[in-house]
């Protein structure tokens, strides 16, 4: 089990996250993340972390495997079910937290999701030494 850190900003909105995790027999694991955004001045603090949350836990699924393959520009598969997401007993705990800004409002919307998959290779880095650089994280086999 380790740590990794990942930062991204998208417009006006930035994220940092530290992620937990660990490779066992049945694969990866998120065990944690914790998150801090700045996106300006928040209107509704409980949609803005769930937005966070929700992006964190799609973009855990990117980095694991959950993803559609396409056929003329379309992808093959048509419902969130089939998507193969992680199910609420796979997540993580997560813990969100805000800067306090008067900035205008950025949209918290996709944050979560781009900074998941580096934090998640970084911790896995620190756990097994080895730098993971395609997605799904493990598809290169150890």
């Amino acid at each position: 089990s380790a740590q990794g850190l990942a930062c991204h900003i998208i417009g006006d909105g930035r994220i940092a996250v530290v992620a937990t995790a660990r490779r066992d027999e049945n694969g990866v694991r998120v065990d944690k993340i914790d998150a801090v955004a700045d996106i300006g001045r928040i209107v509704n603090f409980d949609i803005a972390r769930q937005q966070i949350e929700g992006g964190l836990v799609f973009g855990i699924g990117l980095a694991l495997g959950s993803s559609t393959a396409y056929a003329e520009g379309l992808p093959l598969i048509g419902r969130l079910g089939e998507l193969d997401l992680p199910l609420l007993a796979d997540c993580p705990e997560i813990n969100v937290e805000f800067i306090d800004s008067d900035a205008p409002s950025a949209d918290p919307g996709e944050l979560g999701v781009a900074v998941a998959a580096p934090a998640l290779a970084n911790a896995l880095f620190a756990a097994t030494g080895l730098r993971f650089r395609k997605l799904p994280l493990l598809s290169e086999e150890i």
